[in-house]
């Protein structure tokens, strides 16, 4: 067999939904990436300007070839265009079980937040660096030549750039990387190695004339097609910016807590069908219910994204039993179970969940319910800025108590975007939703 089918073979077999192999000369798509930083898109995040990125042999001065594999994260759950930024209803999931009793009567009000597709489980960089170090085991074990790195996310590679090159998929004007058949919910992963594979042709580009994601983008961060001005993306606000959210786009930012999926729930080639609606609770116990781990398949509810029923990647779950689990833990293995968290409300999981009983996390319940999700990159100080401005969206002055709470808190960050939350919950008047007893002034 071929060295490159081997490698792709072996790939396939660790579990990667597709693979391919590009050349390191891709020298247009690194210099394009280069002076993307140099024009200040990248805002603060600046480990993009570590000059290894122009250059893989800087990495690994004797690398030939980029092996690129891809891993399906998309769970079969509505996308955040599907489902209502404040509530989940009996009209959004028109099939729903009857919910936990923990729940009842509180179902319709609840104001919902939106956490990022790919957050709901286990980190990527975990699960992804698991898979490559097997890939790269296989491949060193062909000789004692052989010299391999591998990279997840972390390291100088721009991995998007090779990626595209290896025919796994084309840049979308969202800038993510698209695969005509199972649409752009998966995780890059790359491993650089001194083997001369044959390369794979790029990807035709089929974004053809849509402009969906630059029109719904709310804060306008695609500045045009395949440019996105990362320093006004929702993800870059609730994630990498440490310190204020400019107050400008914070209205922008809806419901959002952790993330963004806009650019890609609108994405034609993540066009979803009129799916059976899922209880957040029930569905996701059925879902993980498993005792193995199933590749990636079409359907599921999407026409045109594969999903996957992989444990890691389907939403934690945060119980009143005082865990937060991923899955029946009996089907778990031992490494990839979530440690226990108090829990403070109902049970509930991450897809869609209730702003109320996030903001009652304490800061050792974030440490504990997230300690091996992608969520611990916000730290708490950043989670709580960012709950105060879905609260401070929401319109729902219930939440006016825990946030004059919030302006009392000892980081600057947190207190200033909880002023300015009680400010826009200020503006709601008397026609407002409110609870019975609920304060209505701090």
């Amino acid at each position: 067999m071929a060295l490159d089918l081997l490698v792709k073979q072996k790939a396939i077999e660790i579990g990667f939904d597709m693979v391919g192999i590009a050349p390191l000369a891709v020298w247009k798509d690194l210099d394009f990436a280069r002076k993307w930083v140099e024009q200040g898109y990248g805002g603060e995040m600046h480990y993009l300007q570590n000059p290894k990125r122009h250059d893989p042999r800087q990495v690994l001065p004797s690398a030939q070839s980029v092996v690129c594999v891809g891993l399906i994260y998309n769970a079969p759950f509505p996308y955040s265009t599907e489902v209502s930024k404040h509530r989940v209803s009996a009209s959004t999931y028109p099939t729903r079980q009857q919910p936990p009793e923990s729940e009842q009567g509180s179902q319709e009000a609840a104001a919902r937040g939106w956490i990022s597709r790919y957050a709901w489980g286990q980190d990527y960089h975990e699960v992804l660096r698991t898979k490559l170090e097997g890939l790269r085991k296989s491949i060193e074990a062909i000789s004692q030549e052989v010299e391999t790195r591998v990279y997840v996310d972390t390291g100088p590679v721009v991995e998007r750039a090779f990626a595209r090159h290896s025919g796994i998929g084309w840049m979308g004007k969202n800038t993510c990387l698209i695969n005509q058949n199972k649409g752009s919910w998966f995780f890059l992963g790359v491993l650089l190695t001194n083997l001369p594979l044959d390369p794979d042709l790029p990807a035709p580009d089929h974004c053809g004339s849509c402009t969906r994601c630059l029109d719904a983008c709310p804060t306008g961060a695609l500045v045009k097609p395949y440019v996105m001005d990362a320093s006004r993306c929702i993800a870059y606000f609730t994630i990498e910016l440490k310190g204020p959210i400019p107050e400008q786009h914070r209205p922008a930012i809806g419901a959002n807590l952790f993330g963004c999926d806009i650019c890609q729930d609108v994405c034609p080639w993540n066009r979803s069908q009129q799916s059976q609606g899922r209880n957040q609770n029930s569905a996701a116990r059925r879902l993980l219910s498993a005792s193995s781990p199933q590749p990636a398949e079409k359907g599921l509810g999407r026409a045109g994204a594969a999903t996957t029923t992989l444990t890691v990647f389907q939403p934690i779950e945060i119980n009143k039993a005082n865990s937060a689990t991923s899955a029946n833990t009996a089907s778990i293995p031992e490494e990839s179970k979530v440690e226990q968290v108090q829990s403070p409300d109902h049970r509930f999981s991450l897809f869609n969940p209730p702003i109320d009983a996030l903001a009652k996390l304490s800061e050792e319940d974030f440490r504990r319910a997230f300690a091996r999700s992608p969520i611990k990159r916000a730290k708490y100080r950043g989670w709580l800025r960012n709950l105060a401005v879905a609260m401070g969206n929401s319109g729902d002055r219930r939440f006016i108590p825990k946030l004059a709470e919030l302006s009392r808190y000892p980081g600057p960050v947190v207190r200033e975007h909880a002023g300015w939350a009680l400010r826009q919950l200020a503006k709601t008047g008397a026609g407002a939703r409110t609870s019975s007893g609920a304060h209505t002034s701090s």
